[in-house]
């Protein structure tokens, strides 16, 4: 999936709790860590060009870089390592896991699987390229719908919290 739909559905599952930015922020650093150098290396050079870049352009720690940061089995890993040395589930973590979880099936094999169960095996998944125009639709769709009930809920919440609030003020009046 591509890195702002990955930012927006880590924001819409994580939006009720107090840490959604840091959430926000471990749902974009899988592809930050890989193709987000590249962009920035990239950007410097005066080298930006439009579209995927071409696999034989890319330098070899790339792949490293996007295998490590799109394994469930490294996640995993530093997910229960976290818990081990702080004895807490540290949950804004868990959009990592849910990055991968997504590009499981939006990665063909046309343009970067997901090797998702690196390094104990080279098994990828041929899911639906993100970058297909009708699933583009279909995604930012669902985005857009999810977004609204969010900020229909929010809205549903303040006006509750007004009207709990007027009704306070009015019961303070009358001494009770």
């Amino acid at each position: 999936m591509d890195i702002f739909a990955h930012g927006l559905w880590s924001y819409a599952i994580f939006h009720r709790k107090k840490y959604v930015w840091l959430a926000t922020f471990f749902g974009l650093l899988p592809d930050f860590l890989s193709f987000g150098i590249i962009f920035v290396m990239n950007l410097f050079n005066g080298n930006l060009q439009r579209g995927p870049p071409s696999i034989n352009s890319l330098p070899e720690w790339l792949f490293a870089a996007y295998n490590m940061t799109h394994s469930l089995i490294i996640f995993l890993f530093a997910f229960i390592l976290i818990y081990a040395f702080t004895k807490k589930w540290f949950w804004p973590f868990a959009a990592w896991g849910i990055h991968i979880l997504i590009d499981i099936p939006t990665h063909s094999f046309r343009y970067f699987p997901t090797p998702f169960l690196w390094p104990l095996s080279d098994y990828k998944f041929n899911g639906t390229s993100w970058s297909t125009p009708w699933f583009m639709v279909v995604n930012y769709s669902a985005l857009m719908i999810v977004f609204i009930m969010i900020a229909h809920y929010r809205a549903k919440q303040k006006k509750l919290t007004t009207k709990f609030k007027k009704q306070q003020r009015i019961l303070g009046l009358w001494g009770i």
